[in-house]
């Protein structure tokens, strides 16, 4: 997923568990920790190669996203005297865990238990910037800013909804025409030179 998805997804987990008991500070703490895996992508400032290497791999692997996670708890903990610790890291750790198998969905797998092995987690089932995703992630934003004391069935409901499309796209026929373009074949159609979809 991208990162602004990466961060709505991650969002909804804190609705479910963070938001009651530690507030936004919490929220913000948890979304954080659900777009920390990719901080990897810093390797591309080293060059392309250091880039297809790290990436999904550095930030990643389960030893990563348990130091991530219990880094970002212990930091809100102390600079936003939040408690308890477990509670939050715990959170935390949910959400960079959910990063990496949303990531290992679609092309680009994940290296899970990176430096040890570099054995890929790849499902292939979705394409980068597909249209439905995004717009589940974005619908669930929406709503959560204009009914936010229905933050849980909001994030609920987005949560079952992604995890339902996977699942469906796991299991029936490729897609084709204009559902195809949907979901994520109007990337490679955009006219090449276009700014963004380059670099990726």
């Amino acid at each position: 997923m991208t990162l602004p998805e990466h961060a709505i997804c991650s969002l909804m987990i804190a609705q479910l568990g963070v938001r009651d008991r530690l507030g936004a500070k919490g929220v913000v703490c948890v979304t954080l920790a659900g777009i920390s895996p990719d901080l990897d992508t810093a390797s591309r400032l080293f060059g392309d190669e250091y880039f297809w290497a790290l990436h999904h791999a550095l930030g990643h692997s389960v030893l990563s996203i348990a130091a991530l996670s219990a880094l970002i708890a212990a930091m809100d903990c102390w600079l936003g005297r939040l408690q308890p610790y477990g509670f939050l890291f715990r959170w935390c750790l949910i959400a960079a865990a959910v990063h990496c198998l949303t990531d290992a969905v679609y092309w680009w797998g994940i290296q899970a238990m990176w430096p040890f092995a570099s054995t890929e987690f790849c499902y292939n089932v979705i394409e980068y910037l597909d249209l439905i995703v995004l717009g589940i992630w974005l619908l669930s934003a929406t709503a959560l800013y204009f009914f936010p004391l229905q933050s849980f069935r909001i994030a609920t409901t987005a949560l079952a909804l992604f995890t339902v499309y996977v699942l469906l796209r796991a299991v029936l026929p490729e897609p084709t025409g204009l559902f195809k373009l949907i979901a994520g074949g109007w990337m490679y159609a955009a006219p090449q030179g276009t700014p963004v979809l380059d670099w990726w």
